[in-house]
């Protein structure tokens, strides 16, 4: 009897284990090696699929839409540019808009990651529950060059993000 117990018991641990370590749907797209940066300068639009409803943005989130005119624009002297790119509040319940100006680097570790400092344009305080500055980092995603860059939208484990894709 005890020897059922205790399986009963390993069992259900190893599976509460099993259901707290979620996965990124997305991650096994995401860059793993930092590329030239000749692959990674560019403008990005906000790809169609994020824009016609085709990737999940939370429920408690809605209604939200991505602006069509959406943009992240990553230059050669390591500069960025941010034109109505969405993002998750401080408080997670809310959408913020990021326009501005600022910078960007490169970041290698399990997956490539561009982190980004914009300092957000007509700023006003508490407008939005989001800071002046944003910080974030964006993922590359794709097998190759031109590759997209991933914003993600709340939990990562869940998938929901926004992508835009290199227009030039």
């Amino acid at each position: 009897m005890k020897s059922k117990i205790f399986k009963s018991v390993v069992l259900g641990v190893f599976c509460l284990c099993l259901a707290d370590c979620q996965y990124d749907p997305w991650a096994s797209g995401f860059v793993t090696t930092q590329p030239p940066d000749k692959d990674i300068i560019g403008t990005y639009k906000v790809d169609s699929d994020s824009l016609h409803g085709g990737i999940s943005i939370p429920a408690t989130l809605k209604p939200f839409a991505v602006s069509p005119d959406a943009k992240i624009i990553l230059s050669a002297d390591y500069k960025a540019q941010f034109v109505n790119v969405p993002e998750t509040d401080d408080t997670g319940s809310g959408i913020c808009v990021i326009s501005g100006t600022g910078s960007w680097q490169p970041y290698q570790g399990r997956y490539f990651i561009v982190f980004v400092q914009i300092h957000r344009n007509g700023f006003r305080n508490s407008a939005d529950g989001c800071q002046q500055k944003y910080d974030g980092e964006l993922t590359l995603y794709g097998k190759k060059p031109p590759y997209k860059l991933t914003v993600t939208i709340s939990d990562p484990d869940l998938g929901e993000v926004v992508q835009f894709e290199r227009t030039d």
